[in-house]
């Protein structure tokens, strides 16, 4: 085995079928994407200390690894960070979706490391419509075997969205957000090494949307499907209200609006109106 730099990164966004993106990714001879198998791989090779790690890298059982986003596990080094990449392909990447958030991530210091340790890598970012994100990321948050986002478990979506006093201090809505953190990655790497697509696009068309992606990490494309799987829109117990829909049609139009001039020509027909 060989370490080596990834030359893509899938940074975004939650809840937009990231999992998804590294597995199908991943079914390409010539990918390699990190996964859980892989992590367990090398921790055991390396005799990793997950205790002194944090979020992905210190969850085997998560394809995440939070690298560049943390200082705990930035502060490893890059040639640490290099063992997660152990087989030579054309394209070589991981998925951590924690990537997208700046705001959250220490005055957005992501994309200046990223950009400063691997200064060529193509960034893909999966978008998905801001509500169905957001009830998603609140439905997740609910699930009995979660242990994080304390702040909103047990609450309504509605305690959780219009209720909430501060909501610009609310990851559930925050993370909806997607303009800022756009163009935060188009001033880093450039418009034309980030490829963005929407979740409601790969699951219309699996195959063509990650064809689209194969092409742009410079690999051919597949004749036909390896057997993705479907990202997947949520079965919940609960229904979206009316209430929280109005709310949230308000709160994130403009930033709708500027990602639609950003990138005209993607295919929003599936999303909410706002």
């Amino acid at each position: 085995m060989q370490n080596n730099l990834p030359n893509f990164i899938v940074a975004g966004v939650m809840k937009g079928s990231t999992t998804a993106a590294a597995k199908n990714l991943g079914k390409h001879l010539d990918v390699y994407c990190v996964s859980p198998w892989w992590k367990q791989k090398i921790n055991a090779k390396y005799s990793h200390d997950l205790s002194t790690l944090t979020q992905g890298l210190s969850k085997e059982k998560s394809k995440e690894m939070d690298f560049f986003n943390t200082y705990q596990n930035y502060k490893e080094g890059i040639d640490f960070y290099k063992r997660y990449f152990p087989l030579y392909r054309i394209a070589m990447g991981e998925s951590s979706p924690n990537y997208f958030y700046n705001k959250e991530n220490q005055s957005g210091n992501t994309v200046k490391r990223m950009k400063r340790d691997i200064p060529d890598a193509k960034i893909i970012i999966i978008l998905r419509d801001p509500i169905d994100r957001a009830f998603s990321h609140w439905n997740h948050i609910q699930k009995p075997d979660k242990n994080f986002g304390l702040q909103y478990k047990d609450l309504t979506f509605n305690d959780c969205t219009e209720q909430w006093a501060t909501p610009e201090n609310n990851n559930i809505i925050q993370r909806s957000l997607y303009l800022d953190n756009l163009n935060t990655y188009i001033e880093g790497f450039g418009k034309e090494k980030i490829y963005v697509t929407t979740q409601e696009a790969v699951r219309a068309d699996n195959l063509g949307e990650y064809n689209k992606m194969f092409t742009f990490l410079g690999v051919d494309e597949l004749d036909s499907d390896p057997g993705f799987i479907i990202p997947n829109s949520g079965s919940y117990d609960t229904t979206l209200d009316d209430s929280s829909k109005a709310f949230l049609q308000t709160y994130f139009k403009s930033d709708v609006e500027g990602v639609k001039a950003l990138y005209p020509d993607l295919d929003y027909s599936s999303w909410n109106t706002y």
